[in-house]
């Protein structure tokens, strides 16, 4: 069975935990210090892919999600939390890519807490640890140890300041979004000012991460600096969140410095958000991301920028300006309605993502959206096709 011993040491740590709590229910069940707690949720998915080049035949996918939240207040000062991700996948698209769903069982993370219970021709059955982590808080101190989210990300679509664990708009089903295996500590100099370092574990120095960063509030805006080394390369960044007369104006960006054995330009990757909410209910966003290694032409290999390269703040996008927009209303109080779109000015092409959200009854809820990619042959969203989501969710 695929594992390494980091994952079966998770998997006891956790029994023994859970263990323990179960086993003296009343006594935690009498004590506001020691207390435990279990959520999460369940969902089906079910995905159309309708290929842009017409050769192509539609291929559907069936996607079971199991989602399990656990948290343990160890003593007053210390907490535990695990979340699991128990998903079981079937249909033409694992046909079709049996190497990807193979894939699984290697955890990208410097702890194995991946495993690829069975995959067979046209199934694969998967879980992950996305969060696994102890914490520490005493006074004005904050430790975190394990697999958890490092949120340095300051506007919405993009992040370049979140070097740590960066994630994809498209994958719109994972609200969670990715952790990182790191130990991080923050200490509030004041009630709006914040000092934090963050070492992301790896078995190389050139696989690590290590960085600082200092938040402060200013004049209704709040502010960051940060600065240290990512993966063979020097960062520095900053970013900032406040309004303009009511509209929320936030971005943020960060300089990536190659070093010497890295066969790369220097890069700069920047982001902008506007966002204003309507008295009725409507809001509009706006973003726009700049990537000064991108491709900036009416044509081009897109898809090579991301050879050999993992997704990072650094390969938010291959296109050297992108523009996005997003409309939501609440037309009922338990139906909501959102339409995005995504450009890159170089070369015309397109992407727009239609959604429905619909809250049935209490922790039950349908979603329909769509990701329909357009484009001229060769250009960033030229040769993407079209895909429909049908989704339903239990929380629990």
């Amino acid at each position: 069975m695929p594992g390494s011993k980091h994952f079966y040491w998770c998997i006891v740590l956790i029994l023994i935990a859970a263990g323990s709590a179960f086993a003296q229910q009343d006594k935690f069940l009498d004590s506001l210090k020691y207390k435990t707690s279990l959520d999460g949720y369940a969902k089906y998915v079910h995905t159309v892919i309708l290929p842009e080049v017409d050769s192509l035949d539609m291929v559907t996918d069936n996607f079971f999600h199991n989602r399990l939240n656990f948290q343990w207040n160890l003593s007053k000062h210390w907490t535990f939390n695990s979340s699991m991700r128990n998903r079981l996948f079937w249909g033409e698209l694992v046909r079709l890519n049996k190497e990807l769903f193979s894939s699984l069982a290697q955890d990208p993370g410097f702890l194995d807490l991946s495993i690829l219970w069975s995959d067979g021709d046209s199934y694969a059955l998967h879980t992950i640890f996305d969060r696994l982590f102890f914490t520490y808080e005493k006074g004005n101190l904050n430790l975190i140890v394990g697999r958890h989210r490092v949120n340095w990300g300051m506007t919405f679509i993009w992040n370049p300041n979140d070097i740590f664990n960066s994630y994809s708009f498209f994958d719109f089903d994972y609200e969670e979004r990715p952790g990182t295996d790191a130990i991080e500590i923050n200490y509030y100099t004041s009630a709006t000012s914040q000092f934090g370092i963050v070492y992301e574990l790896s078995d190389s120095l050139k696989g690590s991460s290590l960085a600082t960063r200092y938040r402060w509030n200013a004049n209704t805006y709040d502010f960051q600096v940060f600065g240290g080394y990512q993966r063979q390369y020097l960062v520095l960044g900053g970013g900032w969140a406040g309004d303009i007369k009511g509209a929320g104006f936030r971005g943020e960006g960060t300089y990536f410095i190659s070093g010497s054995d890295i066969d790369q330009d220097n890069q700069f990757v920047a982001s902008m958000d506007l966002d204003y909410a309507f008295p009725k209910g409507l809001i509009i966003q706006f973003s726009y991301l700049f990537n000064s290694v991108g491709l900036n032409s009416s044509t081009g290999d897109y898809s090579a920028f991301f050879l050999d390269r993992a997704l990072s703040a650094q390969t938010l996008s291959p296109a050297m300006h992108n523009l996005f927009f997003q409309g939501t209303y609440p037309v009922s109080p338990i139906v909501n309605l959102s339409l995005a779109t995504m450009v890159n000015p170089a070369d015309g092409s397109w992407f727009v993502g239609p959604t429905v959200d619909w809250s049935v009854v209490e922790n039950f809820d349908f979603l329909l959206t769509g990701q329909l990619f357009r484009g001229n042959p060769m250009t960033l969203f030229g040769d993407g096709g079209s895909f429909l989501f049908m989704r339903f969710k239990y929380s629990f």
